[in-house]
């Protein structure tokens, strides 16, 4: 995250269109994530250095619940679940821009810790560093001057405490542009 305020400079120097056009907001989401059940939150900030780019770093805590499978016939396998905090940094592009219904793909990475689910078959409490890139893509509707809904889908691929960490949250949430 050490980069973004080069890279905000940079836009700001380099396409100069950008700040007379720029804005930031605020945004929160929340729901359910694919495969593994569980829910995820998220909220932050964004800048938007011209119409259909935005740069939005946040905090999302997303919570994987414990589930166990009959993989035979006397034998099963767990999952243990958890909860990852993360802080977030993303690029999103809306190539009809935002002023309309439309689009947008997304790209950013993620680090933060996780906290394995402790139950009886897990009774050990351990916290992982966690480290991870997303990317993904998503629908942006206007509700007026500033308002807006937006919904997404994405894909984070990473390493938690040595292991693959994959997770695929849906969100649907509100941004408020000042």
């Amino acid at each position: 995250m050490r980069f973004m305020p080069g890279l905000l400079v940079f836009l700001l120097v380099g396409y100069p269109s950008a700040a007379h056009a720029q804005s930031f907001a605020v945004h929160a989401s929340a729901g359910p994530t694919l495969i593994d059940s569980g829910y995820s939150l998220a909220a932050g900030v964004g800048f938007f250095p011209d119409s259909p780019l935005a740069i939005l770093v946040g905090v999302e805590r997303t919570h994987l619940s414990t589930e166990t499978s009959a993989e035979g016939r006397d034998s099963f396998s767990t999952f243990r679940g958890g909860t990852l905090t993360l802080a977030a940094a993303e690029l999103r592009v809306a190539p009809f821009g935002r002023d309309r219904v439309g689009p947008y793909g997304l790209v950013g990475f993620a680090a933060g810790r996780s906290r394995p689910n402790v139950n009886a078959q897990f009774p050990e409490s351990v916290t992982n560093d966690v480290r991870a890139a997303l990317f993904g893509g998503g629908l942006y509707v206007p509700l007026g001057a500033r308002a807006s809904l937006f919904a997404d889908g994405r894909l984070m691929i990473g390493s938690e405490g040595g292991e693959l960490l994959a997770v695929a949250p849906i969100r649907i949430g509100l941004a408020w542009r000042f």
